[in-house]
């Protein structure tokens, strides 16, 4: 993979748009708009491939919008476990979730290093694409018609659109003053990789729900399991407790048929649900957990990222096409994209709820025998056949996927 830093002597300057955050909503956006001729500069503090802290599920909705953005996952694909449904467990009882219209792909688990990888190298494959790794933006200014970016490894970049794609905790949206409201009721946690053996075939992700947190489970490899600890403060601190996560990882492994040993140190996860900005922020347009963060149940952050660079590169395509002016597009931009996540903040809600909520044992079997509310069933999204993984992994299936509308139809404003 290429890699571009503010040093080099021939250093293109001057952008279409720079992007700071190279992770699943920043690549992809960079992708899909490099592939429409733009220039875009991609900036990111870290070096790839690398641990991300994240509950590893990739939904049928994401895997969709990716392949409509140009995106060859069968890499990605291939090292990952597909799922056919979602289980919650309660007690000495499990409920099925998003099964009542048959045997269907929901999604697949796979590796946040590898996945991470494969769109990062697929938006730098674009000639008009520069990554510009193990670099941060160390000073932003924009003016409202462009933005320059000092980089710490030195240079400046201008570029007529600035995006911020750099997580919950964005240092470039914190020092721009860009208003953020903050939850009173975050999780918190942590996340491991299990290298093991599954003694029967897994092709569903669960989650357990405890007193006051959550342990979601997610085969990731044919010998990986990802299980993450979401839970409210007051658990936290017991759940640092070494001999506590080995009780509780022996019980996700006994829920999955899995025996097997932590792949390195555990993760810290949150805070979850802890932050939320306006998507779009005088000239500046954010992404994903530089949005807003949702809860990680059956990958809907990373679907929320992932649609969200979709809906932006519908908007800003025309804009630098002289097609739409800045104003209009983002505009469009925030339209779009609030209709969008208000799908993914309600499931966020429902499963926050069922960890704290004294009422979960009456409501989830409830929630589980009737059908499934429109929250539910839009967020979770049916697919393509159990016979399509993994022959046909390219566009013919993905294109079944339309579980969600494609928000790039909403009218411009």
């Amino acid at each position: 993979m290429k890699t571009m830093h503010a040093a080099a002597d021939n250093m293109r300057t001057d952008y279409d748009v720079a992007i700071v955050g190279a992770s699943l909503s920043g690549s992809s956006l960079a992708g899909c708009l490099g592939r429409a001729g733009a220039s875009v500069a991609l900036i990111d503090r870290s070096h790839f491939p690398r641990r991300k802290a994240c509950g590893e599920g990739l939904s049928n909705i994401a895997l969709a919008a990716l392949d409509r953005m140009g995106f060859e996952m069968g890499p990605a694909l291939a090292s990952g476990v597909p799922y056919y449904g979602y289980r919650m467990a309660l007690g000495g009882r499990s409920f099925a979730f998003a099964s009542d219209r048959g045997q269907v792909l929901k999604g697949v688990g796979v590796q946040r290093s590898v996945l991470d990888q494969v769109v990062l190298d697929g938006a730098a494959a674009c000639p008009t694409v520069s990554p510009f790794l193990g670099t941060s933006a160390a000073v932003v200014r924009r003016d409202g018609r462009s933005c320059s970016l000092e980089l710490s490894s030195g240079g400046v970049i201008t570029a007529r659109q600035l995006v911020l794609a750099d997580g919950a905790h964005s240092r470039n949206a914190n020092a721009l003053g860009i208003p953020v409201r903050r939850s009173d009721a975050p999780l918190w946690g942590m996340s491991f990789i299990l290298e093991g053996t599954f003694r029967h075939a897994c092709d569903e992700m669960l989650v357990i729900l405890k007193d006051g947190f959550e342990i979601n489970c997610t085969p990731v490899g044919r010998h990986r399991l990802n299980v993450t600890f979401l839970a409210a403060r007051p658990q936290v601190k017991w759940l640092q407790d070494a001999l506590v996560r080995e009780q509780l990882l022996a019980e996700a492994m006994a829920h999955l048929h899995f025996s097997g040993q932590p792949l390195g140190d555990p993760l810290q996860v949150g805070p979850v649900s802890a932050a939320r900005r306006t998507c779009v922020d005088g000239s500046t347009i954010l992404l994903g957990d530089a949005a807003e963060n949702l809860d990680p149940v059956a990958g809907m952050g990373m679907t929320h990222g992932i649609l969200m660079a979709e809906i932006a590169a519908g908007c800003l395509l025309p804009m630098l096409a002289g097609d739409l002016s800045p104003e209009r597009a983002r505009a469009c931009y925030a339209k779009r994209a609030a209709k969008m996540s208000r799908t993914y903040r309600g499931f966020t809600t429902l499963t926050r709820t069922l960890v704290r909520s004294r009422a979960r044992g009456v409501v989830l079997p409830v929630l589980s025998a009737t059908a499934l509310p429109g929250v539910v069933r839009a967020a979770l999204g049916d697919g393509s056949p159990r016979d399509a993984w993994p022959r046909s992994i390219p566009s013919y299936f993905l294109s079944l996927m339309g579980a969600l509308p494609d928000f790039s139809t909403i009218p411009l404003p």
